[in-house]
């Protein structure tokens, strides 16, 4: 029996994460170890883990608790967290990924994954997943939709490759929540994952799209959402400030490029052209995001043009098909002098 190894990070998640717990211990699937990891919550978050511990053991089920010696975000623990469990999992076994504030949309979600891989000779199985609470907190209007229909052709195909199945780069982006992968993917993507910094605190799933750029990568998907992704106004993506945009997504963008570029053979022939694609739609997306945001007042002190031009001071552009930023033109004072340099030059030297 392949063991299931299910990461949760917890962050002041009381009102939650009983809705989360509670979707787990439901699972049918027999073999499963939890590994949470809690972001030095203020509340009793540490409280209720340790009595769902204690329900858990009654069942036999492994649960591990860790704790960040300091609050450091949510890219932080996901970083702590994976680390963690890639040291803890064999090649064989699968890990999944569960916020505590989500749930499983139903008890044999679990299984159905894992069936699906091993039906497929599978590493890596793409499930939909549905959205839940307050919409008007998803920043993408349409977030989920070509997710799942990719993960129902999938399902229709049984298994396949980014080089065989392009669309898998583009629709499956950046859902790190609803890839459920082998330890050998998983363990090699924590072995390039960056060292992140406490202001990295959303879109760390943006690096996930490189496991599907994998050599060895066999990618599944499933014909239904097994996951329910869950916003409400505590949402670490609820509340928009500057940095988000210019330094966080922006950083594990650059991230995702560095990953493939220092790893080349690691990767599929042309993986940089799908990163480039990748890139060029959250270009334009988060851009629109920005605009949105900015227009209704949600976001003050940065605009769409703002997003543009940090964008191609941070990421290298060279080869994607964006509208770039014409070059400052010279004055004509300052064009005037350069001439009469050249011109000296031309008589004189």
């Amino acid at each position: 029996m392949t063991k299931v190894f299910l990461g949760i990070r917890t962050y002041n998640q009381e009102k939650y994460m009983d809705g989360c717990f509670n979707s787990v211990l439901e699972q049918t699937y027999p073999d499963l170890h939890l590994v949470v990891l809690d972001d030095k919550s203020s509340d009793k978050t540490m409280d209720k883990l340790q009595e769902w511990k204690d329900v858990f053991a009654k069942k036999g089920i492994a649960f591990d608790i860790y704790q960040n010696d300091e609050h450091s975000g949510c890219g932080k623990s996901f970083e702590n967290l994976g680390r963690k469990v890639a040291e803890k999992m064999g090649k064989e076994d699968i890990f999944v990924m569960l916020d505590s504030d989500d749930k499983f949309t139903s008890a044999d979600a679990i299984s159905k994954c894992v069936n699906q891989m091993e039906k497929n000779d599978a590493n890596v199985c793409i499930a939909g997943f549905d959205l839940s609470g307050d919409m008007d907190l998803v920043l993408n209007w349409n977030a989920g939709t070509p997710h799942n229909n990719l993960s129902k052709k999938l399902a229709e195909v049984g298994s396949s490759s980014v080089e065989q199945m392009p669309e898998i780069a583009s629709h499956a982006d950046s859902i790190g929540w609803t890839k459920i992968v082998k330890g050998s993917i998983f363990k090699k993507y924590m072995d390039m994952y960056p060292k992140v910094s406490k202001e990295m605190k959303v879109c760390e799933d943006f690096p996930s799209l490189a496991m599907l750029l994998f050599k060895d990568s066999k990618v599944t998907g499933l014909s239904e959402n097994m996951y329910d992704y869950y916003k409400h106004k505590q949402s670490s993506t609820a509340q928009v400030v500057p940095e988000d945009f210019k330094v966080v997504r922006l950083g594990f963008l650059k991230a995702l490029q560095k990953m493939v570029t220092d790893n080349k053979s690691q990767f599929i022939d042309g993986a940089d052209k799908y990163i480039n694609k990748f890139l060029e739609v959250k270009y334009m997306v988060i851009g629109n995001i920005v605009d949105k945001k900015n227009q209704s007042g949600d976001l003050k002190g940065y605009n769409k043009q703002n997003w543009e031009a940090d964008f191609q001071a941070a990421i290298d552009c060279k080869d994607l098909r964006i509208e770039k930023q014409s070059k400052p033109k010279c004055s004509s004072k300052l064009f005037g002098l350069v001439n009469a340099v050249k011109n000296y030059k031309q008589n004189h030297l």
